[in-house]
């Protein structure tokens, strides 16, 4: 006997024709049972703890539904907190063009002697002056006049007052060339602004020293502009120095 349609023993059904009408089973049978807490809750009939009232069974679910929902949102935000803190804390990584960036180091001298290759070549004009003089026929050299020294501002005598004595070698001279009034007026070199601020006091305080010893009342410490860099304290003893 011959099998008309399909030749599956039973008829085929979809299964996902299947699945829907059970989920749609499922959400009936759902709000059904809903519908029974809700009609069991507003009657007193759920189960409720034995401390409490008989007369306020209504409401022990609310409550403990409501009581519940704030643990959450409690729990939710002290979470919350606790992470904020471990964001703040966490070291920020800098691109190459931030400030950590790594400073490119300067390229390094090559000693000529370790290799003669990377030795840097002389200027033409010194090879020219090593080439040795040519001899012209029947002239003679003019003989060359020796230069001059002119003297350098550095090979200047200092003009210090007698028995004053510095061997830091930073007092250029005494503008008044002897006494003033008491006042002994020392010129000092730009390299004093340089040192740290101990060892400017400690000269001041060797300065001044020299200045009483000598018979000064006052001393008075000049920069190459004459702008006043330091002097003695009016009251008590000492030198006191101007930024």
């Amino acid at each position: 006997m011959e099998r008309s349609g399909s030749e599956l023993p039973v008829v085929y059904e979809s299964p996902w024709r299947a699945l829907g009408r059970d989920l749609r089973a499922v959400a009936a049978s759902c709000a059904l049972a809903l519908r029974r807490i809700w009609r069991r809750q507003w009657q007193g009939d759920l189960p409720t703890p034995q401390f409490w009232p008989r007369r306020q069974a209504t409401l022990f679910w609310p409550a403990a539904l409501l009581l519940a929902l704030l643990l959450l949102a409690l729990a939710g935000r002290f979470a919350i907190g606790q992470r904020h803190p471990l964001l703040a804390e966490r070291p920020v990584e800098m691109d190459g063009s931030g400030p950590s960036a790594s400073v490119v180091s300067p390229p390094l001298s090559i000693d000529p002697a370790v290799d003669p290759a990377q030795a840097p070549e002389a200027p033409v004009e010194a090879k020219e002056d090593r080439r040795e003089p040519r001899e012209t026929v029947g002239t003679s050299p003019e003989p060359v006049p020796p230069p001059q020294a002119t003297p350098s501002a550095s090979e200047t005598p200092i003009q210090l007052p007698p028995g004053f004595s510095d061997e830091s070698g930073l007092v250029l001279a005494a503008p008044t060339g002897g006494r003033g009034g008491g006042v002994l007026r020392l010129r000092i070199s730009e390299a004093f602004n340089s040192l740290p601020e101990s060892e400017r006091q400690g000269l001041a305080q060797q300065w001044w020293q020299q200045s009483l010893d000598l018979g000064y009342e006052q001393l008075r410490l000049l920069d190459t502009s004459d702008a006043e860099l330091g002097r003695n304290a009016v009251v008590g003893g000492g030198m006191i120095l101007l930024d």
